[in-house]
């Protein structure tokens, strides 16, 4: 019959041999990749450029306060001459212009042949889709704030 201290002795054996087949496999998973893979990184100017263009792509999906702001007023009044939105953001015309002309490509607003801008389809449901993001958000504080109290 074994004592307690051999059946102690096999367990921590056993135990040991089961941490260096997992660390071994461990290993071998990860051999193959490089510190890029496990870690990050840039690894080529062919990868920076593929980053940029990730990294523009990201930010062009991305609308600013003030696009949301104007297509919330737009989807609330309907339409506005250019001199308007001036006017009412109180930026460079310029700098509206272009940023009219992003929303533009990306579908959110439509400009008229007298000039004026006016908000698509596309535009309203992107307005509402946040203001639903908003209420929920507003209704989410509102059950975590009755739960602290």
């Amino acid at each position: 019959m074994m004592s307690v201290l051999e059946l102690a002795l096999i367990l921590i054996t056993v135990g040991l041999l089961i941490l260096t087949v997992i660390f071994i496999t461990y290993l071998i998973g990860i051999k193959g990749k490089t510190r890029y893979d496990v870690g990050g990184g840039i690894r080529s100017t062919m990868d920076v450029s593929m980053w940029k263009q990730r990294r523009n792509e990201k930010e062009q999906k991305i609308l600013k306060d003030w696009d949301i702001k104007l297509l919330n007023k737009l989807s609330k009044s309907g339409e506005y001459t250019i001199d308007e939105i001036v006017a009412y953001l109180q930026e460079s015309s310029p700098s509206i212009r272009e940023r009219l002309n992003r929303l533009e490509a990306k579908g959110y607003i439509t400009k008229t042949s007298a000039g004026s801008v006016i908000i698509t389809e596309k535009g309203r449901k992107y307005v509402e889709s946040l203001r639903e993001k908003l209420w929920y958000r507003k209704k989410e504080k509102e059950l975590l704030e009755r739960k602290t109290i």
